[in-house]
């Protein structure tokens, strides 16, 4: 474990020892919510917000329903202390025609409901979906939908997969990863890695203290941007892709197998893939390599 990593787990302990001083181990008690929700042909709106949960969206196709889990969690020092927990936490689960909203609210609870509770939505829906997701302390999945994502947590990793979509990811202390996807990203973490594997489309990816791999096929005639501090960026790019190369590190190198045409000496590269290209991919890091490597 590193000095980063041992100094917020001894943080976190201390906290919680603060809060939990002279408890023994905790009970957990949970309880489940089941809702389900007819929706018509069209695009449907998903609105999930939680804190201190994850939340799962998985689209179904020929689904004609959203259909909704939500796992309400507690613990104390009894079983019974954390189950009248549970019994204080309110879920909004709520209609209008295509427009699901499911919501846990901790700022709208007793204090005790706050440190201690936290509430988890698996959720299925149609395909065709926009899905808009915020928690925090828990990480969030989305898997095969087409439409708008825009998913945020903090302390958590964000994983998606199978989807055509306009992506917006944002965490801290987190991972986020894409597989399998094709449409608009823009990502952004800190102290965490960013992974995409087959991704097609346009890319913006920014983190902190973690590294980013890439393959896929890269748009031409628009802007593409990676971009780390204390990482090294991993790129395998489609070999037709055509764009303009303008990459730069400090405290690392630069290295390419791919028929690149111009400046490709030292630690500042400013050069071209399948001239005539008009897109750029620009590639920064300190304290970090670039590698560049072509796929069919």
């Amino acid at each position: 474990m590193n000095r980063k990593l041992i100094l917020l787990a001894a943080l976190v302990g201390g906290l919680a020892g603060l809060v939990l001083s002279g408890c023994g181990p905790l009970e957990e008690a949970t309880k489940e919510i089941q809702a389900s929700f007819a929706v018509s042909d069209g695009v449907v709106d998903l609105l999930a917000a939680s804190s201190n949960g994850r939340i799962v969206v998985l689209g179904v196709d020929d689904q004609s329903t959203v259909e909704v889990t939500a796992t309400l969690r507690s613990v104390g020092d009894t079983l019974a202390e954390a189950a009248a927990r549970v019994s204080k936490i309110d879920v909004q689960m709520t209609q209008n025609a295509n427009e699901i909203v499911l919501r846990y609210e901790a700022g709208n609870h007793p204090l005790d409901v706050r440190l201690f509770s936290g509430v988890d939505f698996f959720v299925t829906v149609p395909v065709l979906s926009n899905v808009e997701a915020d928690t925090s302390n828990g990480r969030i999945e989305a898997r095969n939908l087409s439409g708008v994502l825009d998913l945020a947590t903090s302390n958590g990793r964000i994983d998606t997969s199978e989807v055509t979509s306009e992506l917006t990811a944002s965490t801290s202390n987190g991972d986020i990863s894409v597989e399998n996807a094709e449409g608009l990203f823009d990502l952004r973490t800190s102290n965490g890695e960013i992974e995409m594997e087959s991704v097609d489309g346009v890319v913006a990816a920014d983190t902190s203290n973690g590294k980013i791999t890439y393959s896929g096929y890269l748009a031409p005639d628009v802007d593409h941007r990676m971009a780390t501090s204390n990482g090294r960026i991993h790129l395998a790019i489609r070999s037709d892709a055509s764009l303009i190369i303008d990459a730069e590190t400090s405290h690392g190198s630069i290295t390419s197998t791919l028929p690149l045409i111009g400046d490709t000496q030292g630690d500042e590269w400013n050069a071209v893939l399948n001239p005539p290209a008009t897109g750029t991919l620009t590639l920064r890091t300190s304290n970090g390599r670039i590698e560049m490597h072509g796929i069919l």
